[in-house]
């Protein structure tokens, strides 16, 4: 029995549906039940983020007239 979320890809290979099959926070996981594709890689977290961005303020980086 295969369990998981259904994603909102389709598969590559085949056009079939991808299920989300990860086992944990780290990586997420997407597979297709028809042919057997299977990809996976690192999952972030938006709200994480240390890059602050080219929108931040740097009291250093401000030019003087």
């Amino acid at each position: 029995m295969i369990t998981g979320w259904l994603s909102a890809e389709d598969c590559p290979d085949c056009g079939g549906p991808l299920l989300d099959i990860s086992t944990g926070p780290k990586l997420l996981t997407l597979a297709c039940p028809g042919c057997g594709y299977r990809i996976t890689w690192h999952a972030t977290d938006p709200d994480d983020s240390t890059d602050p961005g080219p929108d931040s303020a740097d009291p250093e980086d401000e030019e003087t007239t």
